[in-house]
This record gives structure tokens, sequence and C-alpha cells, in this order.
């Protein structure tokens, strides 16, 4: 009998033990989360960063997908707005960026659209909108291309197509001295506020808004190691347009900014050619290539009234 006492003692303080120590994990673990409303995905060589806005009473899911050398903050605004009319909004940091992995030349490398599809199908799956900024407007429209039946529609941000660069994807596959160097040159840049600051003046236009934007938003994701390498080594992963079958697409919201400095006209209107029938299209006067952030209200007002409509 004193043996038994001792046994359900032991495994009594074993578990108290554990449960402790369940306790403390889960704390760490919340503390770590970039932000309260942070979840993280693995799928093969990769741990996705993604944050949920979710409505009370759903009337349809949106992924935002940012662009190069951002990351899913950027679209912290419209997704509140969107919740706030009663879409549940999804962001993500792509790989590289934000707090998602990085990538080094032992990644066995999927394709972001891949990646965005099955992160779809990890939240449940179905019909999604996708919205996407700039580089992100390469992976949402392969997205839509590749796995039509999960896009409802698109939302693409101050973007074009991606006729790609075989050259530069080849060069970027097989030089890790190229690779080395820039990525820790980007690093080094990315880590100046006062460059980055600057760079948001150039980016947007719009002087007030540069001045008063937490840029630690921007710059504290490059304190994570392999940051400049994995963006460098991103180039080598975006995936390539397909105009025609883009054209056979639901209707699409292509929202651009007069004077965009980053996209260059010619691929805007290239895309434009191809917008499939009865899509939206509006040019923003005097906004910046960040008119989702500068220029939110009137964003998310048309947004809004796309979504309304489709």
């Amino acid at each position: 009998m004193r043996h038994v006492k001792k046994a359900l003692a032991l495994l009594l303080t074993a578990v108290m033990l554990f449960s402790l120590a369940a306790a403390a994990l889960a704390a760490d673990t919340t503390e770590e989360k970039p932000f309260e409303n942070s979840r993280f995905f693995t799928t093969g060589d990769y741990t996705l960063h993604y944050r949920t806005f979710e409505a009370a009473n759903e009337k349809g899911r949106v992924l935002l997908i940012h662009g190069f050398a951002l990351s899913s903050y950027c679209f912290e605004g419209l997704a509140k707005a969107l919740q706030a009319d009663g879409y549940t909004a999804v962001t993500v940091d792509l790989p590289d960026f934000g707090y998602s992995s990085r990538e080094t030349a032992d990644t066995n490398v999927l394709p972001r659209e891949e990646l965005m599809y099955r992160l779809i199908n990890e939240l449940g799956g179905g019909e999604w909108y996708v919205g996407a900024h700039s580089m992100g407007g390469y992976v949402a429209i392969a997205l839509a291309t590749e796995h039509p039946e999960t896009v409802k529609n698109l939302l693409l941000y101050g973007t074009s197509g991606n006729d790609g660069n075989e050259g530069l994807r080849a060069s970027l596959m097989t030089n890790e001295v190229s690779v080395k160097l820039l990525g820790k040159m980007m690093t080094l840049f990315s880590r100046m506020s006062a460059l980055v600051r600057l760079l948001l003046i150039m980016a947007s236009g719009d002087l007030s808004f540069a001045m008063s934007y937490d840029v630690s938003k921007i710059t504290d994701p490059y304190e994570i190691e392999g940051t400049g390498e994995g963006a460098v080594r991103n180039f080598a992963a975006l995936p390539k347009t397909d105009y025609e079958a883009f054209s056979r697409l639901k209707p699409v919201l292509y929202l651009n900014a007069e004077n965009d400095a980053v996209i260059q006209k010619a691929a805007i209107e290239k895309l434009r050619g191809y917008l499939p029938e009865g899509s939206t299209d509006i040019t923003l006067e005097d906004g910046g290539h960040l008119f989702i952030e500068s220029r939110l209200s009137e964003t998310a007002r048309l947004t809004l009234e796309f979504l309304h409509a489709h």
C-alpha cells in the first residue's frame, strides 16, 4: 500500500510539473507573437506568419498579400475596415518578409502561389477574395489563374503583371556570393530608420504620412537573421504572369495611383489590356505607390463598393 501511495504521489507531482511547464510554454508562445492576432502555419520548409481580423457576421473572406520589402502590416488599416464591414480579413507575410521564415540555399523552394493555396486550405478552403499590393499582385494573379475555384475575385492595388527575368532568376539561383552581398546591403539599408523614412516619402509622395509612420514596423523584421539574403532570393521564386488565363477570370478591382513611381506605366497598361470583362479600373489622382496606407479611406471605400457588387 505504501508503494502505491508513493507511486501516486510521484504521478501527481509529474502531472503538476507538466502542467506548469505547459502553462509556461503557452505564456512564452503568446509573448513571442509579433501581434495579438498573430498565427503561424508550417508547410514544407516554410512557416508563414499571418494575422486574422475576424468579422462577427461574416459576409466573405479576404486574403491580403503585401509587396516587396514590406509585410502584412501594410494591410492592417484595410483589414480593419473590411472587418468592420463584415468581411474576415487575413493578412499574410510572404517568405523572407515580416515574421515568416527566411529562405536559404538549403530551402526546398515552393512557389508563392502554392504556399497561399495551402494557407487558404488550412483556413478552411472555399472561395476567397484575394487582395494584393505591388509584387504581391504577381502571386495573387498566379494563385487565381492556377486555382480559379479558390479565388472569388482579385483586388489588385498598385501592381502589374510579371513578364519574368530568366537571366536574373538563374543568377540568383546559382551565385551565392551575389546573394549574400546584396542581402547584407539590403539588411543594412533597411535597418536605417532615416533612410526608410526617406523611401516612404518617395514611395507615398505624402510628407505628413511618411513622417508620422511607425518605421519600426518595417525595420523590426529586418533584425531577423537572413532577411536580406532571403529577400534577394525571393526574386527567383516570383511567378510569371499568364495574361490569357488572367483575362478569363471573374471581374477584378484594379486600383492604381497617378503618381506611382514604382510600377512602370507600360506594365500597368499591359495588365489593363487583359482585365477580365466587368472589371473595375480606377486610377487615384495624386496618390503614390503606398496609397493603400496613405489614402486608406479612399482605398477602403472603393474596395467595399466592389465587394458589395460582387
